[in-house]
């Protein structure tokens, strides 16, 4: 039983296959059996400035003759909204990236937080900034942006995310990351205030980048405690690029596909 209509939709990030042409990557995906792609928005390809609207229309153009959609434009791993003197910059990129989303149907615009610390921090205080101006632009173009933050400020975005329950904002719930920092994955699925975005990344006691499958994330329960909230959004497979990414990619997709929620 495959993943769809029941379930999340499953994707894979381009990331990884590296640094292969962005349409060699996009073409490889398809061929390893995904409908929808992830994207790096903090490349030149994709990037809002760089891409314009006619290189959008072109990209979405050549994403349906591939029949792809779009599961998430990622803003990469640097962290944002935090710090005092780069809100407003940081506002602006994913603002950019949003309004592209927007333009691809993506399922989601995701962006790593930086520190936030307490929920009475300036940091705390700078991300309220960030998102009230955000939401704004993530309602108008119908993607909701998905904050990844670190695993040790997860209940303080969470607290700040309850402030914007109405707004297209949530999390990026990434379960490798919650299992590499000592949280089970499964009560983190069930228990955070809003995810808009799943990166489908599993871990190891070493490692916090493998595929699906090549770690210790107990998919089966995992699966199932998002479905018990309903979320039936995309899971975007990525994993650090070492040996076949190919038949790595294929190999998580058979990994996700048993574990349908009906």
């Amino acid at each position: 039983m495959a993943l769809g209509a029941i379930g999340p939709s499953l994707a894979l990030s381009i990331e990884v296959f590296g640094g292969v042409p962005s349409r060699t990557a996009i073409s490889l995906a398809r061929e390893c059996g995904y409908g929808a792609v992830g994207l790096p928005a903090w490349r030149r390809d994709f990037a809002p400035l760089e891409i314009g609207s006619s290189g959008a229309r072109d990209l979405s153009s050549y994403l349906a003759r591939n029949g792809l959609a779009v599961s998430v434009l990622s803003a990469g791993s640097k962290g944002r909204f935090t710090v005092s003197a780069a809100v407003e910059e940081d506002v602006f990129a994913v603002r950019g990236m949003l309004e592209l989303a927007g333009k691809l149907g993506a399922g989601a615009v995701t962006a790593r937080v930086g520190e936030v610390g307490s929920t009475d921090s300036a940091p705390a205080t700078n991300l309220r900034e960030a998102l009230s101006a955000l939401a704004l632009v993530a309602d108008g173009v119908g993607v909701p942006l998905a904050l990844a933050p670190q695993p040790r400020d997860a209940a303080s975005v969470d607290s700040i995310l309850a402030e914007f329950a109405d707004a297209p904002v949530g999390l990026a719930f990434d379960p490798a990351e919650t299992l590499f920092a000592g949280a089970d994955p499964v009560d983190r699925a069930s228990s955070a205030v809003k995810i808009v975005a799943v990166r489908g990344t599993d871990a190891s006691a070493e490692e916090a980048n493998l595929a699906p499958g090549e770690g210790r994330v107990p998919w089966r329960d995992l699966l199932a405690a998002l479905g018990g909230r309903d979320y039936y959004g995309y899971i975007t497979v990525e994993f650090a690029r070492r040996g076949d990414s190919t038949s790595r990619a294929r190999a998580a997709l058979n990994v996700l596909r048993q574990f349908a929620v009906s």
